[in-house]
């Protein structure tokens, strides 16, 4: 089954493209899953006592469904936007790639360090050190999913802004568009997606491990 090159699909399409991912095949559906990114992605009808074996044997994955009355966990919507406008930007002036043996925040170490073997890490700098990170950790033929985390100590300073909008345009100069996930209690990432132009235009249901 080919799924759709769409904004629900990117994660499932970026896993599928990754050789180190795996399928398994659950009744009249199926899971596509990374270990690295300990990320699945249901797709169809999945048979429920195959899925919660599947969830047994992997506590710590976070689980992507269509429809929150299969997810065998407890589910929070996540809203996907898109950018309609990308030349409306904000200026993105100040952020650089991360270099490849640049430290990592501790905090980040391990999300980063898988990321940055991965893609180019878009930074923004507090004092001489990367504090705000933005990365695209899944790719597929025709978008790309947004990624962004700044330190505690230097949020509310704009720096996720021009970060993020640095990454969106080296990404975008590669062919493929951006597509922004935010769960829809998480009114700090919806409002940088507003900021940056994203509207909303899907959702995906998100359980946590």
């Amino acid at each position: 089954m080919t799924l759709p090159d769409t904004p629900r699909w990117v994660e499932a399409n970026g896993i599928a493209a990754d050789p180190t991912h795996w399928r398994e095949e659950l009744g009249r559906g199926h899971a596509l899953g990374h270990d690295a990114a300990k990320l699945i992605v249901i797709v169809g009808e999945p048979d429920a006592r195959a899925l919660a074996a599947l969830v047994a044997r992997c506590p710590q994955h976070v689980l992507l469904v269509e429809d929150p009355a299969i997810a065998p966990r407890p589910a929070q919507r996540a809203i996907l936007h898109t950018l309609p406008d990308p030349d409306a930007l904000p200026e993105s002036e100040g952020a650089v790639p991360l270099p490849l043996d640049a430290p990592l925040p501790e905090s980040l170490a391990g999300e980063l360090g898988w990321a940055r073997a991965r893609a180019t890490i878009w930074t923004t700098y507090v004092d001489g050190e990367p504090a705000s990170f933005a990365y695209a950790p899944w790719r597929s033929a025709t978008l790309f999913d947004v990624s962004v985390d700044t330190l505690p100590a230097a949020r509310q300073l704009g720096l996720a802004t021009i970060t993020a909008a640095a990454m969106i345009r080296d990404e975008r100069a590669q062919g493929r568009e951006p597509v922004w996930g935010a769960d829809e209690g998480n009114a700090g990432s919806l409002r940088l997606a507003a900021r940056l132009g994203f509207v909303a235009t899907d959702e995906i249901w998100v359980c946590a491990p």
